[in-house]
């Protein structure tokens, strides 16, 4: 009688719809390692191994760094493995331990060895890819040393989401409540392997009253986004033309990194908007991103754009962010930021024009702002929550469903009056 053979899956050598066995504390698997210390409740503290792609100007990047600091002011150890990048040495202090990859895709033969070496060393007890692109490495490590995998998704976009029914992951945190809605629908994910856990940012920088309310300061409007395809900044350079137009003496700032850099330096030259116009591909410092701008603008087409306009708003800036996704969620127009359509450059160029114009307004909007990062939008929440998570993980339990702060104080609120 011929034996059977269980096919594998290429890419996690498990059996497929199966997940890795990751209850260590029910199995006694890996006696050897020390893993009494995990305990399933809000007390204890992990080792966690975060997983990102490479760290350029964008919001994975910025959510990268909101994690690591948001689980070390929660006392546990993390450890970053992720290739290079523009903003690499602005986490310098987010980690306990580095691994610093050539390639987030291809590991090679030597790469996966000098990768174990440094996982044993500090030896997780959970890893945390912050979106699928950072998959290859981190679902390999979760396979061989059998350690749970939590994978952050932050859009809805194919190239954003898990393949349907997908098991590469024990614990899939779904950044808001659409992006949760199609992980269940489209993805047809397990509910008890997905939650949602809100965006979140560390309130860095007080709006400036002096700064935003003198008059002889010209101010600086800056777009800030990946230099990607369908990034929108044709509509900015218009916007600003138009501005211009007007007699309004502003300036206008392009920063960001990606393949279509030169495209958009020709495109600002082509319009003759070199002088007003200042296309900004690396800075000295991006732990200061938003300094050189008085407003700042988001195209919410970019992938984990929430990130850029939660940063934005809690650095103290006023922000225009275009229609799409979360941004509803975020920001009340006319409140604490503005919104408008996508590719319409006349709304845009309105805009710009009544904060320039009205400081008054644009320090009312941005103090509006950073108060909702600040009640809202706590990283202290998000790192109650992961621990949360990584218990359920560790213990082999359903994930809770929803951590969404903002509806949790509403509710306190609620029970307390």
């Amino acid at each position: 009688m011929a034996e059977s053979v269980t096919p594998q899956n290429s890419d996690t050598g498990r059996a497929p719809g199966t997940r890795r066995d990751t209850a260590r504390l029910r199995s006694g698997r890996e006696s050897q390692r020390d893993t009494g210390r995990i305990q399933a409740d809000s007390a204890a503290n992990f080792r966690v191994a975060v997983f990102a792609p490479r760290l350029d100007l964008d919001g994975i990047t910025l959510y990268t760094r909101t994690l690591l600091r948001a689980l070390r002011e929660r006392h546990d150890t993390v450890m970053l493995v992720s290739p290079g990048g523009a903003l690499a040495d602005s986490l310098d202090d987010a980690w306990d331990a580095r691994f610093e990859m050539d390639d987030a895709e291809h590991l090679g033969f030597f790469g996966w060895r000098r990768l174990k070496e440094a996982l044993t060393e500090f030896e997780p007890d959970v890893l945390h890819s912050v979106c699928p692109d950072a998959n290859v490495a981190a679902v390999r490590a979760a396979d061989h040393f059998q350690i749970p995998l939590a994978v952050s998704v932050h859009g809805i976009k194919p190239n954003e989401l898990p393949q349907p029914q997908d098991r590469k992951y024990d614990a899939y945190v779904a950044c808001d409540q659409s992006v949760r809605e199609r992980l269940l629908n489209d993805c047809r994910l397990d509910r008890d392997r997905t939650t949602l856990i809100s965006d979140c940012a560390f309130p860095e920088r007080n709006p400036d009253d002096r700064r935003i309310l003198d008059p002889r300061k010209r101010q600086v409007v800056g777009w800030v986004s990946p230099l990607t395809e369908g990034c929108g900044y044709r509509c900015f350079i218009e916007a600003a033309i138009k501005v211009q137009a007007r007699g309004v003496d502003s300036m206008f700032s392009i920063l960001g990194t990606g393949p279509y850099g030169a495209e958009v330096r020709d495109e600002v030259e082509a319009r003759g908007m070199l002088p007003r116009i200042v296309v900004v591909q690396g800075l000295y410092d991006y732990a200061r991103i938003w300094d050189p701008y008085d407003i700042a603008i988001v195209d919410t087409r970019q992938r984990a754009s929430l990130l850029m306009v939660l940063n934005a708003m809690a650095n103290g800036r006023p922000v225009i962010a275009t229609e799409g996704g979360a941004v509803f969620d975020l920001i009340q127009d006319g409140v604490d930021g503005l919104i408008v359509p996508r590719d319409d450059p006349d709304a845009l160029a309105e805009r710009i024009l009544m904060l320039v114009q009205n400081p008054a307004e644009r320090l009312r909007m941005a103090t509006a702002a950073f108060e909702k990062v600040e009640q809202h939008y706590d990283p202290g929440d998000m790192a109650y929550a992961l621990n949360a998570v990584y218990a359920a993980m560790v213990t082999d339990e359903a994930l809770p469903k929803t951590f969404d702060s903002r509806t949790m104080k509403r509710s306190a609120r609620a029970s307390s009056s």
